[in-house]
């Protein structure tokens, strides 16, 4: 059947939010779709609200599975789905209605080389309601160096991927039995920005959550997360994505080196000091010296107060266009500049990549 959009919804302990997650997308305007449960060997009743909603919906599919992480249910999903696209979607998060149907059109205008839609999103907090600043980067075409230098897709929720351009790649799960969980998002999409082209789709589309103790909270092991998702992506890097991954790799040497230092964990911190000034001798004591400032911030304004939402509606009573709060993109637009122009260079099939 064309265009059947399969989604893939890893859970596990997930019984709390998985009930308003199924609804949001069960209610995509898209409805030729196939929804892909994976209970990831949860302790709670999440196996058991997945199951109604198949006992429901004809469209709903449950697998169960020993726990074995987000990257290992992922794959399971998408190894049992049926379509044409893969969206994930993370069994905390929510999507607007229409979001299926938007990005698919994206992919129906675009080049055959389109391989990924992203859209914006929105930081909504335990009860769903939005917080923080939603940034809106459009970044389009061939986006390999400004991916690596900043992910602007920022979550696993919001992609629409073409099973073709997936085609053998696979959500690493390398980075779980190493404790580095938490960036297998970003490197499959990296993986993708190899040899296809994103799109992008101006509206805020996913409300992507943050929970007590979740892992995108958990600084230290992010930190990690990304060192080790470059070195993975390594040997797949040409010499300009390499020198970029050099330096964001310092830069999260640097940032690790005051994480261990709040923890006092003063050897782990010098270690980490010591790769900042290998992975980039001249930048290192610029990018040490912005995170002592980043932590004497934090020291002084620490003040133990709960995070507030910027508004106290819903996710859902928003538009999908309703701006938040204002964005200050200059900076970080500035910085993407010259990377653009590689970019609007870059061709896959001459990218001749550096011995390892």
């Amino acid at each position: 059947m064309s265009d059947l959009i399969s989604v893939v919804v890893p859970a596990y302990n997930a019984v709390a939010t998985l009930d308003e997650t199924m609804r949001s997308a069960l209610r995509q305007t898209h409805a030729n779709l196939e929804v892909v449960v994976v209970d990831d060997g949860s302790k709670d009743a999440t196996l058991a609200m997945a199951q109604s909603y198949a006992a429901q919906d004809a469209r709903v599919r449950v697998i169960s599975k020993p726990n074995g992480g987000v990257a290992a249910a992922r794959n399971t999903g998408i190894d049992a789905a049926r379509g044409d696209y893969i969206a994930l979607l993370d069994a905390d998060d929510l999507w607007h209605p229409d979001k299926l149907r938007q990005q698919l059109e994206r992919f129906r205008t675009g080049p055959a080389s389109l391989g990924l839609v992203y859209n914006w999103y929105r930081r909504i907090d335990t009860s769903g309601r939005v917080v923080d600043p939603s940034a809106t980067p459009i970044v389009e075409g061939w986006v390999l160096y400004r991916h690596l230098d900043w992910n602007f897709v920022s979550n696993g929720s919001t992609p629409l991927i073409r099973r073709s351009a997936l085609g053998d790649l696979r959500f690493d799960p390398g980075l779980n039995a190493a404790g580095n969980q938490g960036c297998e998002d970003y490197l499959i999409q990296l993986q993708i920005a190899l040899n296809h082209q994103f799109a992008c789709v101006p509206a805020y589309l996913t409300g992507y959550r943050r929970t007590e103790g979740a892992m995108t909270l958990d600084a230290g092991r992010m930190i990690r997360s990304h060192i080790h998702m470059y070195q993975v992506l390594w040997p797949e890097l040409d010499k300009p994505a390499r020198e970029l991954a050099r330096r964001r790799m310092a830069t999260f040497f640097a940032e690790y080196a005051r994480n261990r230092v709040r923890r006092g964990q003063v050897k782990d911190a010098l270690d980490a000091v010591g790769q900042a000034f290998a992975h980039d001798a001249v930048g290192a004591p610029l990018k040490l010296a912005e995170q002592a400032r980043l932590a004497f911030i934090y020291l002084s304004r620490r003040s133990g107060a709960p995070e507030r939402a910027v508004d106290p509606r819903h996710f859902d009573a928003y538009s999908e266009t309703e701006v938040d709060t204002a964005w200050d993109a200059r900076r970080r637009l500035q910085r993407f500049k010259n990377l653009a122009a590689l970019d609007a260079a870059y061709n896959p099939r001459m990218v001749e990549r550096p011995a390892s």
